[in-house]
Formats: structure tokens, sequence, C-alpha cells
């Protein structure tokens, strides 16, 4: 399971970055991923983590060559919120009122990261 999503994870993200397109998407999300001290290239980690798993978001960190503060302040965000969409049908499923749980788990998320950005804003290299 692993091996079949990292590996087209790197596969996309080295292409994305040969083709600008991850500068691109960089540059758009800045404003936003500003308010958790990340570089915008970061939205797509966070998408990843959000919308597919946490194991696809690891592979494409490995491209962006984070900080220790940086990698921190996204494990946070995304031990909060992850997998969105495969976990709220099975909390729909189970009868606990999805809606409510996926907007609690994002604005936990969001809250989180930006406490964590500010206490780890000097952590080293």
């Amino acid at each position: 399971m692993l091996f079949r999503v990292t590996v087209p994870t790197f596969v996309v993200m080295d292409l994305l970055g040969r083709l600008g397109a991850i500068e691109a998407i960089g540059r758009v999300c800045a404003p936003v991923m500003s308010l958790f001290r990340l570089p915008g290239e970061a939205a797509i980690v966070v998408l990843l983590a959000f919308l597919v798993n946490v194991y696809s978001a690891a592979a494409a960190l490995g491209s962006l060559g984070a900080t220790v503060g940086q990698v921190m302040t996204l494990g946070l965000m995304i031990g909060m919120a992850h997998a969105l969409v495969v976990e709220t049908i099975v909390l729909k499923t189970a009868g606990a009122r999805a809606g409510r749980l996926l907007l609690y788990r994002l604005a936990m998320s969001v809250l989180v990261g930006w406490a964590a950005s500010h206490l780890f804003i000097d952590v080293p290299r």
C-alpha cells in the first residue's frame, strides 16, 4: 500500500517541479500559507494529506526542503485533519455528524497550525 502511494507521488512531484508547476502553485498559495509561516508550496502537502492520505503528503514533503519547524507545523496540521474524504464517509456511515466533525477537524488543523508556526519559528535545521 505504502509503495503504491509514495512512488507515484514522488514521480508526480518531480514532474510538476520540472514543469514549474510547483513554483506556480506556491505563488498562488503563498498568502494563505504565510499565516502558518510556511512556503506556498506547502499547500500541496496539506491538500494531499486532507484529500488523499498521510503517506502521499509525506512523499511530497520530501521534495520541499522544509525546515524542522515547518515540518513540525505541517505534521501537527496533518495530524488534526487527514484523509478527510474517506474518514468523513466512514463517520457518516457510523451515524456521526460527519459535516460537523469535518469542520471541527479543519478548524483544529488551522488553529494548531497557526499556534505551532509561532512556537517552532526558531527551530534550527
